[in-house]
């Protein structure tokens, strides 16, 4: 899987994390990506701690030129990068004469920048009628909400993943993952993978419209909460899901497990295990009955975990097919766990003037051939990195034109 994009070029117009996410799983699939950044600075994550360089980490704020963000190390893996100032004439034509070579322009920009550059789609298209423009925005492209913009936390607080998540007696909780960031960045990689199959079938590109607020309403929308909230229950539940039981995070000696024995015959299973006679009554075995005495089975499991140690206890569950897994709280357990070892998941992180950065660990893209592991991306690019190889050897200007851009800060 690998190569699975190879020979399809990307044009990143993205920021941040939706973007650029989006961007590296494709880079991970082998697409060509060329990160277009302002030339002043570029993607602003730039600025974002901590930072590397040859004075060692500094966690606030950039000590010495050489120090690059941790997070833009991590993100634009897999890109070449090129300046240039879209909102300049000049700098438009030569973007214009990049999309005639492109498959691919992808941008999270505030909406109507595009429009303002004179970058619309139907532009686009009469420079390359098989280009495919991919947009990523707070609240779509139509719409009351079209003009808003967003971060990530505005989207979870917006879509009622906020007030889903943590416990009943406590505020609304952001997820620690940035999932309004990255789940439209997935929403917008499939998009532009079926967008590339229909262009295949008719010759023609597509424009794409990626809203991160209704991505976000896609996954919660899943689960019938109409259900919960039909039972009483409040739409926060903490590790708890409420059509289930028993499936909950239990506290053991030595630190915590999550556990799913919902389905009868695993809550057969566990029962026979914990070897309590009160649990192993007939009339317990249907979910619905085990729902509706939650609360008491709830600490009923917890008064059993609560002898276990983890380790233990999650080998006891393997051996008995039942769903348990110790629950991970450090960066340094995560990055010894064998399963993600053997899959090349966890790969070293490169500055591009020091080398591998001690202790410093990104994924790798979690798609792969079976028996395959995951694809090695190349280092992230200094700013602005590619920009002359690019206008030199694609749109073939020479030294003294390349030169003239610079002077007017075009590049």
């Amino acid at each position: 899987m690998h190569e699975s994009l190879a020979g399809v070029r990307i044009l990143d117009l993205t920021a941040y994390l939706s973007g650029p996410f989006a961007t590296l799983t494709m880079a991970g699939m082998g697409a060509d990506v060329v990160k277009i950044e302002r030339r002043d600075g570029g993607d602003p994550a730039r600025t974002f701690p901590p930072f590397c360089g040859h004075d060692g980490t500094a966690l606030l704020e950039q000590t010495s030129p050489t120090d690059e963000s941790v997070a833009i190390l991590k993100r634009n893996r897999g890109k070449q990068s090129v300046t240039l100032d879209l909102g300049n004439a000049k700098g438009r034509e030569l973007f214009l004469r990049l999309v005639k070579r492109a498959d691919v322009v992808i941008e999270n920009l505030a909406p109507g920048i595009m429009e303002r550059w004179g970058l619309d789609y139907a532009t686009l298209a009469a420079e390359n009628p098989r280009i495919i423009l991919c947009s990523i925005s707070g609240f779509g492209r139509t719409g009351p909400k079209k003009d808003l913009g967003a971060f990530d936390p505005i989207i979870q607080a917006s879509s009622l993943t906020m007030a889903s998540n943590g416990f009943s007696d406590g505020p609304p909780v952001r997820t620690g993952i940035s999932f309004g960031d990255t789940v439209p960045a997935l929403y917008a990689v499939i998009g532009i993978l079926a967008a590339l199959r229909k262009r295949d079938l008719t010759g023609r590109g597509a424009a794409i419209d990626i809203p991160m607020h209704d991505c976000l309403v896609a996954m919660l929308m899943i689960e019938p909460m109409e259900a919960q909230v039909g039972w009483g229950y409040p739409l926060r539940m903490g590790s708890r899901i409420p059509r289930l039981a028993p499936c909950n995070v239990y506290s053991c000696r030595d630190g915590y497990v999550a556990l799913n024995a919902a389905p009868p015959r695993l809550w057969r299973r566990l029962v026979k295990v914990m070897g309590e006679p009160e649990l192993e009554a007939a009339e317990l075995v249907p979910l619905a009955a085990r729902i509706r005495r939650q609360d008491w089975l709830d600490q009923k499991v917890a008064a059993w975990v609560a002898k276990q140690t983890a380790d233990a206890l999650v080998a006891v569950m393997a051996a008995n097919g039942v769903p348990c897994a110790k629950v991970v709280e450090t960066l340094q357990e995560l990055a010894e766990d064998p399963s993600l070892r053997e899959h090349g998941m966890l790969q070293p992180v490169e500055h591009p003037l020091m080398g591998t950065l001690p202790g410093i660990l990104a994924p790798g893209v979690p798609v792969r051939s079976v028996g395959g592991v995951s694809s090695a991306l190349h280092r992230a690019p200094l700013l602005g990195e590619h920009t002359d190889q690019i206008l030199g050897t694609e749109l073939g200007l020479d030294e003294a034109e390349i030169s003239e851009l610079r002077r007017q800060d075009i590049i």
